[in-house]
């Protein structure tokens, strides 16, 4: 049904009935009124752009709460990390501490044996004598005697140098620590000692102190 129709003149007339203008007023409105639910008014470019940019707002506000609730996970699992960092930097510092502890009171116990084994040395170079000569050959026999045994010859004088092995260990190893040479301790210990092999002992120290 359409406007026309609806407002449609060709009815038939009597002498006694309806206004024939009250009729068609009334058939106007009701086509008016058909015509306005029929064809909807189109939207118009404010009430578009209205709509786009509402949505728009809301995609942003939903893209801003994703991004700070990542950001705050982030931050969480950040700090977390960093916490158990922190916690096995302090345990290691701890057990660095204890060891280091453990390593002072170790040389400082070596410290105090070396020290009282040179002062035993000192005392015992300084109380160390040279024993007595033996060097007088016996008197030769008479050259009339031809029976008797030809003269023993006089016996090696006895070197007067302590042979101390230990004493001489730890001065070369006080030496070697000291950063003097290997040519250095081997004259003072033939200076000062005599050895059986202080080329095995020199050895020994200088690969102990790291030389």
């Amino acid at each position: 049904m359409d406007r026309d129709l609806i407002q449609r003149r060709d009815f038939p007339t009597g002498r006694r009935g309806y206004d024939p203008a009250a009729v068609d007023e009334h058939l106007r409105q009701v086509a008016d009124a058909f015509a306005a639910n029929s064809h909807p008014p189109a939207p118009t470019l404010a009430s578009s752009t209205s709509e786009q940019v509402r949505e728009i707002l809301e995609a942003a506000e939903r893209s801003v709460s994703q991004v700070r609730e990542s950001a705050q996970r982030e931050a969480s699992d950040h700090v977390a990390q960093v916490q158990d960092a922190t916690s096995g930097m302090l345990s290691k510092l701890d057990e660095l501490e204890s060891e280091l502890g453990r390593l002072l009171s170790s040389l400082r116990a070596s410290g105090e044996r070396l020290s009282q084994g040179l002062e035993q040395l000192q005392a015992d170079v300084a109380g160390a004598s040279p024993p007595a000569a033996n060097g007088a050959a016996p008197s030769s026999p008479a050259a009339d005697a031809p029976s008797s045994p030809p003269a023993e010859s006089a016996p090696a004088p006895v070197s007067s140098l302590p042979n101390d092995e230990a004493g001489a260990r730890l001065i070369a190893l006080n030496m070697a620590l000291g950063g003097s040479p290997r040519e250095e301790t081997a004259a003072y210990l033939a200076e000062h000692f005599e050895l059986a092999d202080p080329e095995a002992l020199l050895d020994d120290v200088y690969a102990r102190a790291g030389r």
